[in-house]
């Protein structure tokens, strides 16, 4: 019942933000079915910055509770039109975040996941129907808390979004 509701939500949000015809941007080609899956390489990358993440972690005392990526519903189960949507604001945030990590010992091991991502959010950006406001209350709230906090949540989420949610964008209706 609650998927329900929130699909119904989502709905009437995402029709809200529909663009008037002379809003849309030139047509631009979404080739983000390449993203199907990433080389293990990629992925590597971004397991090592996990891991070097969780390190430093441990050497810090955090009290975190929240986390802003734990949802109780699966991103297939949304329609196809709306996915990219949904990671769109999840890279996002996820970009902010990090781009403001300030621990030199994680400079080196986060360039190539970030390079990796902001070509993701480039292309996810192409697939989208005009302009999007901030319309993922979850994650638009997330700026709200300590600093620490949803940066720790984002590390963590790295390979979600790259095999959870991006797979499932790639896959289309085939999710």
């Amino acid at each position: 019942e609650l998927l329900l509701l929130w699909n119904h939500w989502l709905h009437e949000r995402l029709a809200s933000l529909a663009p008037t015809p002379s809003s849309l941007p030139p047509e631009k080609s979404c080739q983000i079915s390449h993203f199907k899956s990433l080389s293990p390489r990629e992925l590597e990358t971004f397991k090592v910055a996990q891991d070097a993440y969780e390190k430093t972690m441990l050497q810090t005392e955090r009290k975190c509770s929240s986390r802003f990526f734990h949802r109780n519903w699966e991103l297939r189960q949304l329609p196809v039109s709306v996915r990219p949507v949904v990671l769109q604001a999840e890279l996002k945030l996820t970009l902010e975040v990090l781009k403001a990590v300030t621990k030199p010992e994680l400079d080196s091991v986060l360039a190539q996941p970030l390079q990796t991502l902001s070509q993701i959010h480039q292309e996810i950006q192409s697939c989208l129907p005009g302009r999007l406001n901030n319309w993922l209350n979850k994650l638009s709230e997330a700026r709200k808390e300590a600093h620490n906090c949803l940066e720790a949540s984002i590390v963590l989420n790295l390979l979600g979004i790259l095999t959870r949610d991006l797979r499932c964008v790639a896959y289309g209706d085939l999710c």
